[in-house]
């Protein structure tokens, strides 16, 4: 590795080798891609293409598109997307990705609420105060 790992990438490699204990390399049979993907259990880019691209698509209350105006700076844009998209490092996002305990999921403010984004931008009694003035 040319950097050191974060600690989130570390759980991930020993993920990894835990799937490829599992594994049994075998000399005399041939070396091929499978997938499920197709019928076939063949690999192929179009296959992994069309998986990536014909997804669900998540039904947002706000045109993430109205955000994207060359007059807002790039950070806001960012933040705003990331906001709409549920994206922000919230303790109930940190939580199901694995980076925190159960324990630690209350709102900072000390509310006793679960802290997701949508608590503290509208529903907590400390930021969400502070947002309705910004936004206000």
């Amino acid at each position: 590795m040319r950097r050191r790992l974060f600690a989130w990438e570390e759980e991930m490699v020993g993920e990894f080798i835990l799937l490829l204990a599992s594994v049994t390399l075998q000399v005399n049979r041939e070396d091929k891609w499978l997938s499920t993907l197709k019928n076939s259990n063949t690999f192929t880019v179009r296959s992994l293409y069309d998986f990536l691209t014909i997804q669900l698509q998540v039904e947002l209350p706000v045109d993430v598109s109205s955000i994207w105006h060359r007059d807002v700076p790039l950070k806001v844009v960012v933040f705003a997307w990331r906001l709409f998209r549920d994206r922000l490092p919230t303790k109930d996002n940190l939580l199901r990705r694995g980076v925190i305990n159960h324990d630690s999921r209350t709102c900072v403010a000390g509310c006793d609420f679960v802290e997701s984004s949508s608590h503290l931008f509208l529903h907590c009694n400390i930021f969400g105060s502070v947002w309705h003035l910004i936004y206000s």
